[in-house]
């Protein structure tokens, strides 16, 4: 095959060399070269152009290639290397016809830059991009004539080799009136028959104007991108990817279109191109909604194996089929962000789409507070409840009530507890409870619970009467009531059961007299805890008895023939007796009794004014008096 050149290509020598002779400023001598790379060479060829037998060893010349002109110059020096780039003055002086001096160039050695690109058919085109030369000379490295190019803009020259192999091109500059001796710059070369195949191997979206693309970086082949807005025709989008293995699309509208993308391998010797398979973006939506969030995608299914579901970066949902194009996630948490893209399978590549995120949210109404239970302790009430466990409360609200009023909010509590230190046992206090749930969801208020407040009242005969309101906080109802009374010291002395809301405790007891009860409900539900009532302590009285008349005579009935002051719980007694003149006529602090008499005489009949102070077993002192009547028969 001939080779093809799209600018006129000139074929010089192998080394590309016009071997030529430049004079002095004067015309005096002559040197081989002006101009070349460093290290730079040159020869004073011929120092008698005009003259004979000068710079020879009768008559020596001074040489000053650097033209600096020291003060101790070469004689008869006729060759110099120049080692560092620059502009010099190269002045020859003779003895008897004065000086002369020609300008010398040192460029720096600077490689060429040029491109490489592989065409089909074992064939290649060089593109200089290199602009510090004139001249550039091509050795394609297979013993073809080295081919010569004028420096222009991206000049080109294609090449055919005979074999698919690899060679060594290499590309040499040279400046106008320049010497050869710059070093050229070396590629190696693979000719190929056919261009391969391009492939993609990751596409992913970057944000929503733009999606990086990654593919085969194929040494030396041109490729070109296409693309496609949703599904239409392809239309050519970047015309030149050279020696690079990614591309980022820009000025897109991802959240409106999905772009599908093809690349090809440009022939630039004959125009052919190479395809590769497709592959494309998504356009993507996320919808929140209640309980769930619902992620939508569009795209090809052209080449598409499948699609894989991330939430917040990680595999979620994996092999959705290709005709997929929506995923429902349930299992969230509300006021929680979730982030979803999709990311479809292409043989050998996938394509990421954009990333939507949103907060989920979960509107629902919990079940109310149940089973509340109270435990009352002084001016405290302590408050528990039971919860649906599929709910979970960020925030328990206290509602109160006193006296049937209004319920107010009384307080708030993080756990399923709450105490009230400003409870009163003398009021109606009843209480609901209800709670704002993680998801910002307010349940349904709790049904009224009113703490049980225990009363009593005391009989004459020290007969302990209990009363207490019905425990109203359970919504399986109270199965029994149990009593519990306990001795002063806080032993436990008794207990009671009853079904109904009062009790009277008339058991006979001269030992304990403070005692203390309360009443605790029993719920119909095992598992609910007890509700206690307050604490209330009965003090009962000494509560005297004691004749209003006696005989001391012995004639009438044996028991009433003296007279005697007695009771429960008397721990000491001090009786005195006095008569109407308030006379005392009997005294004793040992609980003895009158028998009617003073100093062993019998006293006559009359009214007799006692008086005791009588001090019970709590360590009460109390003061009595009354009348008694001495009778005799």
């Amino acid at each position: 095959m001939k080779n093809l050149f799209l600018v006129l290509l000139i074929v010089v020598l192998t080394s590309g060399d016009v071997l030529g002779q430049y004079t002095s400023r004067l015309g005096r001598f002559q040197v081989d070269q002006i101009r070349g790379c460093a290290p730079f060479s040159i020869n004073i060829t011929n120092a008698n152009l005009i003259t004979t037998g000068e710079c020879t060893g009768g008559r020596p010349c001074n040489m000053d290639f650097l033209g600096t002109n020291p003060p101790s110059l070469p004689t008869n020096l006729f060759s110099f290397t120049y080692n560092t780039p620059g502009t010099y003055r190269l002045i020859v002086y003779y003895q008897f016809i004065g000086s002369d001096d020609i300008t010398i160039t040192v460029d720096p050695d600077l490689q060429p830059a040029f491109d490489v690109y592989t065409c089909s058919s074992n064939g290649v085109s060089i593109r200089i991009t290199d602009t510090n030369y004139q001249r550039y000379f091509i050795n394609f490295g297979d013993g073809s004539p080295i081919v010569n190019i004028p420096a222009s803009n991206n000049q080109i020259a294609q090449h055919t080799y005979t074999t698919a192999a690899t060679f060594n091109i290499s590309v040499r500059g040279q400046k106008t009136n320049g010497a050869s001796n710059c070093s050229p710059s070396v590629k190696p070369f693979q000719a190929v028959t056919n261009l391969p195949t391009p492939a993609f191997t990751q596409l992913a979206a970057i944000d929503a104007a733009s999606a990086k693309i990654d593919f085969v970086n194929r040494t030396n082949v041109l490729h070109r991108m296409d693309i496609a807005v949703n599904s239409t025709n392809f239309q050519l989008y970047q015309t030149s990817l050279y020696n690079t293995g990614t591309f980022t699309a820009t000025n897109l509208r991802l959240d409106d279109n999905y772009y599908c993308f093809r690349l090809n391998s440009y022939d630039i010797c004959t125009g052919g191109n190479n395809y590769s398979p497709i592959i494309c973006t998504q356009k993507v939506s996320l919808a929140i909604q209640n309980g769930s969030n619902k992620f939508d995608w569009q795209t090809t299914s052209t080449g598409v194996a499948g699609f894989d579901v991330y939430r917040n970066k990680a595999p979620y949902n994996l092999n959705l089929p290709t005709s997929a194009t929506t995923f429902t996630d349930g299992l969230i948490n509300c006021k929680t962000q979730y982030c979803y893209q999709v990311v479809a399978q292409y043989a050998g590549a996938t394509s990421t789409s954009l990333e939507k995120c949103g907060t989920s949210f979960l509107i629902n109404v919990p079940s109310a507070p149940a089973h509340i239970s109270s435990v009352v302790s002084g001016a405290q009430v302590l408050l528990t409840w039971d919860q649906n466990p599929i709910f979970t409360s960020a925030e328990y609200n206290i509602f109160k009530s006193i006296n049937q009023g209004t319920f107010f909010l009384e307080g708030k509590a993080t756990t399923q507890q709450f105490s009230d230190n400003r409870f009163e046992t003398n009021s109606q206090t009843c209480y609901k409870v209800n709670y704002t749930d993680k998801c910002d969801n307010n349940s349904l208020e709790s049904a009224s619970a009113c703490p049980l407040v225990l009363t009593y009242t005391l009989s004459p005969a020290n007969e302990v009467n209990l009363a207490w309101n019905s425990y109203g906080g359970w919504a399986t109802g109270v199965q029994s009531y149990k009593i519990e009374k306990f001795s002063a010291g806080g032993s436990l002395l008794a207990t009671f059961a009853t079904t109904g809301n009062t009790l009277s405790d008339v058991q006979f007891d001269n030992v304990n007299q403070i005692v203390s009860y309360k009443v605790t409900a029993i719920a119909n539900q095992a598992s609910v805890t007890p509700s206690t009532s307050n604490t209330v302590e009965v003090y009962k009285p000494v509560n005297l008895y004691f004749p209003t008349a006696f005989t001391p005579d012995s004639k009438g009935p044996k028991e009433n023939e003296t007279f005697y002051v007695g009771g429960q719980f008397i721990s000491k007694i001090e009786l005195s007796v006095f008569d109407r003149w308030g006379s005392l006529v009997f005294y004793t602090d040992q609980k003895e009794e009158w028998d009617g008499t003073r100093a062993g005489h019998p006293m006559p009949i009359a009214t007799y004014v006692w008086q005791a102070n009588v001090t019970d077993i709590s360590g009460k002192t109390t003061r009595h008096n009354g009348t008694v009547v001495l009778i005799r028969k």
